[in-house]
């Protein structure tokens, strides 16, 4: 990775170099498929050329990790070429996390809450759902149980009122007072899931309205240093993942031979006390012992 920094940072003038000159309007615009071919060309001979001083990768994931790389970022490439350091080219998230840090950290927790709510009602609608964690929530069925009890006490308790022989005022109102506040509980939650959807609406039109703004005040020098900077991660990410892949391999491959060979002292121990038990048997039978 340090050699793939190395080689990122001695050919980022050939990628800045892309860009259209303003100060040359006769010069002809460059070619980001030439720019490919080129870079493509001397990342191979880096890694799997005599000098190569890695094994971990063979030429042909070089080159897959490579071209991924050009691939997922070709439109890019593309309108550098056509129109040099826009601003257009930098993702919100990271104009957001640079100017507004506080932004994403507030949709972060209006997003992480919502999910934490979605999960909840989800798991009251299971059938052997407890709430062991007294949240309020309850199952859609139940509600509407609730609702009809509410309605039933209710209207007994009119009538208690005007006649005690139709039942105890008080403790209808109890079982009524009970009923509302497991309903009203279950509501605040459905209350707050609702709010959560509109601020993160709301939140979202902010941040998009931010970011417009930013890119407007956004220079060309800046830009360009943010968008290559940029580029020059996503190259590392790409050949992390391949990295991850063979990593992952030979764990795999590990981990087969432990299935298939791994005896633990235990099981060595019970197979040595076996074949003593079946040793002292044949002792036994041969009047040895």
């Amino acid at each position: 990775m340090a050699t793939l920094q190395a080689w990122w940072q001695q050919h980022l003038p050939l990628v800045e170099a892309l860009a259209p000159d303003p100060s040359n309007q006769q010069a002809k615009p460059n070619n980001a498929y030439a720019l490919r071919a080129t870079l493509l060309a001397s990342i191979e001979r880096t890694f799997t050329g005599p000098d190569a001083q890695q094994t971990l990768l063979n030429r042909f994931q070089v080159r897959g990790a490579f071209a991924n790389y050009m691939q997922q970022l070709a439109a890019d490439f593309k309108s550098i070429a056509a129109s040099g350091w826009g601003a257009e080219l930098i993702p919100a998230e990271t104009i957001l996390q640079s100017q507004f840090p506080e932004v994403l950290a507030e949709l972060e927790q209006q997003h992480a809450r919502l999910a934490e709510l979605q999960a909840l009602f989800v798991a009251a609608s299971e059938e052997d759902f407890e709430d062991s964690d007294d949240t309020g929530a309850l199952p859609a069925d139940e509600v509407k149980a609730l609702k009809t009890s509410l309605k039933e006490t209710k209207g007994q308790l009119k009538l208690a009122k005007r006649d005690t022989a139709m039942g105890n005022p008080a403790l209808l109102q109890q079982d009524a007072n009970r009923i509302e506040a497991q309903l009203a509980r279950h509501k605040a939650l459905e209350d707050e899931a609702k709010a959560l959807k509109a601020l993160i609406k709301s939140t979202t039109q902010n941040r998009d309205a931010l970011v417009t703004q930013a890119r407007a005040k956004i220079g060309t020098n800046e830009a360009r240093q943010v968008i290559t900077e940029r580029l020059g991660t996503v190259l590392l990410a790409s050949f992390r993942q391949y990295l991850r892949a063979d990593q992952r391999a030979a764990v795999a491959a590990i981990e087969n031979l432990w299935r298939k060979y791994a005896v633990t002292a235990q099981q060595i121990e019970a197979e040595r006390d076996a074949a003593a038990v079946e040793l002292q048997r044949f002792l036994v039978e041969l009047g040895y012992a």
